[in-house]
């Protein structure tokens, strides 16, 4: 499958370059010394909805944070595809195991929308860190949190109920019920989307 990209106008390219700053910021301060050779390093890119950004078996080289728009983590077996993560506006979104490793990536990343990401390669990384070892901070901050994340929730499928884990995560992230389709987040959820039908008419019955 092909990865599409369209095209970015001089003046979108300094404004995503421009928040990407501001993102990251929060895990790396820098100052304009800092930030001008940190800026080489990024490639801001542009899909359109059902774009694939990543395909399963290709090798993923960036570390992207997500400025517009939503991304979907899924793999295929036994011919149905299952989704297992999601990345919205301000969140990571990459193949970290793939990205780490530099090997072949085990699921597809799709663009669930419009959407625009901030991307730094993964050889600019490493030199990063050699020239400035505090910006190790900010790719062991993007590990961290996936990996926090994936802990949660695969103890969240083995303890807890269908309504419990939907409820759990319209508590957490009540952007998913918004943006991500039935089917999509039936299969994060590891249910069938006529469960998850009836858990929201269940739940909007009773609010």
């Amino acid at each position: 499958m092909s990865l599409p990209q369209t095209f970015l106008s001089q003046k979108e390219y300094k404004q995503h370059l421009q928040t990407a700053r501001e993102l990251l910021s929060v895990y790396l301060p820098m100052n304009d010394v800092h930030w001008e050779v940190f800026k080489q390093g990024f490639k801001i890119r542009k899909y359109a909805k059902d774009d694939f950004i990543l395909n399963e078996g290709d090798t993923e080289k960036y570390l992207s944070i997500v400025l517009v728009g939503s991304t979907r983590h899924y793999l295929t077996a036994n011919g149905e595809e299952k989704s297992f993560d999601f990345s919205f506006q301000y969140e990571f979104s990459c193949s970290y195991s793939s990205f780490i490793q530099q090997e072949p990536s085990q699921f597809c990343v799709q663009a669930m929308e419009k959407s625009v990401l901030a991307s730094l390669s993964h050889p600019f990384l490493q030199q990063l860190y050699k020239q400035y070892p505090e910006s190790n901070y900010f790719g062991r901050t993007a590990v961290e949190q996936y990996y926090l994340w994936r802990e949660k929730r695969e103890i969240s499928l083995m303890v807890d109920a269908a309504r419990e884990r939907y409820v759990k995560l319209l508590e957490q992230y009540p952007i998913y019920l918004e943006q991500v389709p039935l089917k999509y987040m039936a299969s994060y959820l590891n249910i069938k989307p006529e469960s998850l039908s009836r858990i929201r008419k269940q739940l909007a019955g009773s609010s």
